[in-house]
């Protein structure tokens, strides 16, 4: 607005001027100055749930920790923000080198059916991942389950124990939600939970 752009006016000039209301201006600006506020404390919220993490955190725990403390959290919104931020999580290292030594010792039992595969369309690839939050009874596991090609969280659950009953759960709840078509690709890690039951 031009007012804004030229505080050494008065405000009161540039709204006869521009035909724009005193009022009208001032409830904009607060508005604005609102948002702001807004912005400015939800991100605090990321970058401190980002140190309690020491760094480990990405974004979908980082979701998942902003719902369970009330907070209406998009996927795209948080990532936004953390590389505004320049917030980075180690565990993404740590995981690959992880599933690299498992992958490793399991030959080639399972073929990886997203290799080399480009993705382009909603639902064409689903993928699932499980992570623990700090929560007032203590730790427990969030699995999620993400459309790779949107990045939306399609379903999660929570449980007091990381195991394929999790997953399992949390990949109904998504085929009951979205009613994901007919092929469709699960892509997980292959890490125990998935490999018991689920692959």
């Amino acid at each position: 607005m031009f007012i804004e752009s030229h505080p050494e006016y008065a405000a009161a000039k540039w709204a006869r001027h521009l035909d724009v209301s005193l009022s009208g201006y001032y409830s904009w600006k607060d508005r604005k100055e609102q948002r702001q506020k807004e912005v400015d404390e939800f991100k605090k919220m990321i970058k401190t749930i980002f140190q309690e993490s020491k760094g480990t955190y990405g974004v979908d725990r980082i979701c998942g920790e902003l719902r369970k403390r009330g907070k209406t959290a998009s996927y795209h919104r948080v990532k936004r923000f953390m590389d505004d931020m320049g917030l980075h999580s180690i565990h993404k290292r740590r995981r690959q080198r992880s599933l690299t030594d498992s992958r490793r010792a399991r030959g080639d039992e399972y073929v990886n059916l997203v290799k080399d595969l480009e993705i382009t369309e909603p639902f064409q690839v689903v993928s699932s991942d499980i992570s623990y939050i700090r929560t007032m009874k203590g730790f427990e596991y969030l699995c999620t389950v993400k459309d790779i090609a949107s990045g939306i969280v399609l379903a999660e659950s929570m449980a007091e124990h990381m195991n394929s009953d999790l997953v399992l759960a949390t990949i109904k709840k998504a085929l009951n939600r979205w009613h994901l078509p007919a092929g469709t690709i699960f892509h997980s890690d292959r890490g125990s939970q998935v490999r018991q039951e689920v692959a």
